[in-house]
């Protein structure tokens, strides 16, 4: 009976364990990498989605996608999570002899896969206008999944370099762009779950040989 005690005690221990691990979960922020950009936050909600928002205020819409002057933002989100909504509540300009259109911004992994997103699509006008919506990528099949190194890159460019080339195509004024993430688990917390069941399987072996061998001096 104190055996079996013992360990329910320390599955009971384990138990503790695991919960406190998954508790450090829910508070896990996004560490945004590129130096002097909007930050992102990431804030746990009831379900098993986390949200990653990213302040778009003052962002210059500059060049055709790929070009070095656009402007990139990095953010950690957590290695192999998925991307699975985009909500925008944002007011952009797009400058005379440029379009409202052509204002685009794209988010992927880094290495270039992911969603191309135009706020003004079908406006084919210059101008300032304040759009708002939300989108659940499942819907549309464009539900992604990031690298291993988990970072989540926004790049803001413009469908098409109507003016010069020194010369920036419009500007998002502000508002913000809301990215669902579903998080993949990382490695070292099933590592650690490992350890704590092996360590327990350890102890009750032990204990079961050490009243075997009671057993038999009986």
């Amino acid at each position: 009976m104190k055996t079996m005690m013992n360990v329910m005690d320390i599955r009971r221990l384990l138990m503790i364990v695991v919960a406190a691990m998954a508790m450090e979960f829910g508070v896990a922020q996004a560490n945004h990498i590129s130096t002097g950009s909007p930050i992102g936050m990431i804030t746990r909600q009831a379900s098993a989605q986390s949200e990653l928002q990213v302040d778009v205020t003052g962002i210059l819409d500059d060049d055709e996608r790929g070009a070095a002057s656009n402007i990139l933002l990095d953010f950690y989100v957590g290695a192999s999570a998925f991307i699975t909504s985009l909500k925008w509540d944002v007011n952009v300009t797009s400058y005379d002899g440029s379009y409202l259109s052509e204002m685009k911004v794209t988010f992927g992994d880094t290495l270039g896969n992911g969603v191309t997103f135009t706020p003004g699509n079908g406006d084919d006008f210059s101008g300032t206008t304040y759009y708002a919506g939300f989108q659940d990528l499942s819907d549309l099949g464009q539900q992604f999944q990031l690298g291993i190194d988990g970072i989540l890159r926004l790049e803001f460019h413009d469908g098409y370099k109507d003016l010069a080339f020194d010369e920036p195509e419009g500007i998002w004024n502000f508002g913000k762009l809301n990215f669902g993430i579903a998080e993949v688990p990382e490695p070292p917390t099933y590592a650690m779950i490992a350890v704590g069941l092996l360590l327990l399987a350890g102890v009750v072996r032990r204990r079961h040989g050490h009243h075997a061998r009671l057993a038999g001096l009986g």
